[in-house]
């Protein structure tokens, strides 16, 4: 325990030295602007009145690892990237909720980004020594199904499958102005089987690097959307 609790407080540390180092709070201040004057967007809207469909991610070897919802688990799926300073500045929290749920909670942490490969996720995940496994998300299929947006959008899924929480982990990328844990809260409701008193926020972050084809398939679809109105 000592171990571990040293380990992550060295995370915190490093991770506190990168963001200071790219100029996170300017990248901030644009990322927020952005996401507040953004709409919230579902590319496949399943609602909350079925289950999402089985999907599947790739582990850093390369193998594929499926969800079902007739696992019977609480799942949070949580997005990130390498590369954006958003994303970095919630590392720790993403540890720290894993540490404190993952025996109950099956944690699916996902990089969709195009851009970032399987050995610069791996790497990445070595060198800020992640407690938990990373996965790849090929041509953003899992991203596309939950209509996930950013690098921080987290999605918790309930033992059957339904979208009971979506949105940030917090609502302040500064620890130290946190108001609302959206996610944290999110998994007691579920694991106390109670309502999600806030089943949706803001998500927070970079945009997700998708695959051209899907951009393409994206933009036409809010293209039509937008020529409708």
């Amino acid at each position: 325990m000592i171990q571990r609790d040293y380990r992550v407080t060295e995370m915190k540390k490093r991770t506190t030295k990168a963001a200071a180092a790219i100029g996170l709070r300017t990248c901030l201040a644009a990322v927020l602007l952005l996401a507040a004057n953004m709409p919230l967007l579902h590319a496949e809207d399943h609602g909350r009145d079925m289950p999402v469909p089985a999907f599947s991610v790739v582990d850093m070897r390369g193998h594929p690892h499926h969800y079902n919802s007739h696992s019977g688990k609480i799942t949070a799926v949580i997005f990130f990237s390498t590369r954006c300073p958003m994303s970095n500045a919630f590392n720790h929290r993403r540890q720290v909720l894993f540490h404190e749920y993952g025996r109950r909670v099956r944690f699916l942490v996902i990089d969709s980004n195009a851009n970032e490969s399987i050995q610069e996720v791996r790497n990445y995940a070595r060198d800020v020594e992640f407690d938990f496994p990373v996965f790849l998300d090929p041509d953003n299929k899992v991203a596309d199904l939950l209509g996930a947006r950013n690098t921080t959008e987290t999605f918790v899924l309930d033992t059957r499958g339904m979208v009971r929480y979506r949105g940030y982990i917090e609502d302040a990328p500064n620890p130290e102005r946190t108001k609302l844990q959206g996610l944290k809260l999110a998994i007691e409701a579920v694991l106390a089987d109670r309502p999600v008193e806030t089943p949706e926020t803001r998500g927070i972050g970079c945009s997700i690097r998708r695959t051209r084809n899907n951009r393409d398939s994206e933009n036409h679809s809010l293209n039509g959307a937008t020529n409708g109105r």
